[in-house]
């Protein structure tokens, strides 16, 4: 489906404006988005490698299968579809409901331990982030992974502002 062109021109003005690789020059000589390192420590997986393999045995048919095992301790499902009984089996398929053991995604942005409790944005404790950062302060770290100085906090709220309105039509 094709975007009508003053969706598209939208669009290209606010990926302007929030382009993480380029600074956005907002007329008061500043730039409105600068990258800096991630000041909090996201390590949350434990030091040190977790790779390796696990060797599984299916006792249905007897054969043998390596699965590889990441650096962080994940297993990729899909290996596990090579487990099969014959041509018209499809593989072992996991089972998990309520994605109690089910990592959809590797991601820097979030960190979530549901049996400990544990919820981090960029390697901050969420129950900081409400206590201590604005709406704003945290949707600029979740982006671009700092929070932001002052002077980039007052860039960020003036470019958001200016792209908040509702447009005409709608």
């Amino acid at each position: 489906m094709e975007l009508p062109e003053r969706v598209k021109g939208r669009l290209a003005v606010l990926s302007a404006h929030l382009a993480a690789g380029d600074p956005v020059e907002l007329g008061k000589g500043s730039p409105a988005i600068e990258r800096w390192c991630t000041s909090a420590d996201i390590s949350a997986a434990p030091h040190g490698s977790l790779k390796g393999a696990l060797t599984i045995v299916d006792e249905r048919t007897g054969k043998k299968y390596e699965i590889p095992v990441s650096d962080d301790g994940t297993v990729k499902a899909v290996d596990l579809k090579k487990i099969a009984t014959g041509k018209e089996d499809k593989g072992i398929k996991l089972y998990d409901p309520g994605y109690l053991n089910t990592a959809p995604v590797r991601s820097s942005i979030s960190y979530i331990d549901g049996d400990e409790g544990i919820l981090r944005y960029r390697g901050y404790p969420i129950e900081e982030m409400a206590e201590n950062s604005t709406f704003l302060e945290v949707a600029y770290l979740l982006l671009y992974g700092n929070l932001p100085s002052e002077s980039q906090l007052s860039d960020w709220e003036f470019a958001v502002s200016q792209h908040s309105a509702v447009p005409q039509g709608v």
